[in-house]
């Protein structure tokens, strides 16, 4: 079956908030939108069938080409893509419906730059460079951001290498960051279900995909075996004297309905940090958004202290 010859997908940007057009079969790319036909997203509460479902959506919509060269979902090749958000998950879930087989043929690279672009994930090089690259391509209208990546990526998933001026700068900063942990200069260790990240407040924050990099080289990341797991990230920046800690979900954490990933517990942030403010001192207040959960200003209490108190207090709180 040659899909290209059978598709005639196109693709809307529909605004957050705003349901997909009535009277045509619709696809969910990424952002859930409401009123489509079919869901291909792993935003909390999709209904994305469980034979298509995996932990991005970029691999949700893979999954979806492979299933049409099978001969399933045909009823659905001229229907509408749409996403509410512009990302690079987004992008490439997107281009993974409107142009399967070439998607298919770059399935890995895709599927790596999903994974750094949602989970802050560093899966490989080229997926870092390639959620960097599309980042880049980013404007303040999404409508327009999308046209753009969506006419550059065929270009980049062939030749990433000759776009370097798009991810170029942060790549080089993201290398700069992980040299902080092989240095020794930033240290990681694991306490129970918790990664625990100390550096020196002097230095720039280590990045996402730096921090996820040092997981998987001691095979406490997500997509380590279920008891292995680091569930909880507790970042530990140090002045010489004091503290200033962000405890966190680790990057995929954010995901409900996960596939490949260990689960990760829901955190109440306001409950955790009134137990460590019991039990450590005031200091701790809740933080906003979809990983951090908790976080301070300049303390006394060290990692040690902190670990034991949070050992207690988010069990008791989650």
């Amino acid at each position: 079956m040659v899909l290209a010859l059978a598709l005639a997908r196109q693709f809307r940007y529909i605004p957050y908030g705003e349901s997909a057009p009535t009277g045509v079969p619709s696809l969910s790319c990424d952002g859930k939108v409401p009123g489509t036909t079919l869901d291909l997203t792993h935003w909390t509460n999709n209904e994305t069938p469980e034979a298509l479902y995996a932990d991005t959506s970029t691999e949700i919509a893979l999954n979806l080409a492979r299933a049409r060269l099978r001969g399933e979902y045909a009823d659905l090749d001229d229907a509408l893509v749409v996403n509410n958000h512009f990302d690079s998950d987004g992008v490439l879930s997107v281009f993974a419906c409107t142009h399967p087989e070439e998607a298919l043929r770059h399935a890995p690279l895709m599927v790596a730059g999903a994974e750094a672009g949602d989970f802050g994930e560093w899966s490989s090089d080229v997926g870092v460079q390639l959620d960097l690259a599309l980042n880049a391509l980013c404007t303040d209208d999404d409508d327009e951001g999308y046209s753009g990546a969506l006419d550059a990526l065929p270009g980049l998933l062939e030749d990433l290498g000759s776009h370097a001026d798009l991810w170029r700068d942060g790549w080089d900063a993201t290398v700069s960051s992980y040299e902080l942990l092989a240095s020794g200069e930033a240290e990681l260790s694991r306490h129970g279900r918790v990664a625990v990240l100390t550096q020196p407040a002097s230095r720039a924050r280590v990045d996402a995909a730096a921090l996820h990099r040092g997981l998987r080289e001691r095979g406490i990341d997500g997509l380590a075996r279920p008891a292995d797991a680091c569930l909880r990230v507790l970042r530990a920046e140090h002045d010489g004297a004091r503290w200033r800690y962000e405890y966190s979900k680790p990057g995929h954490g954010w995901v409900a309905r996960l596939k490949e990933r260990a689960e990760v517990p829901a955190a109440d942030g306001a409950a955790i940090a009134a137990g460590l403010n019991e039990r450590l001192g005031a200091g701790w207040e809740a933080a906003g958004g979809l990983i951090p959960i908790c976080r301070t200003r300049w303390v006394d209490a060290p990692p040690d202290a902190v670990v034991a108190a949070l050992a207690e207090v988010d069990a008791a709180a989650s």
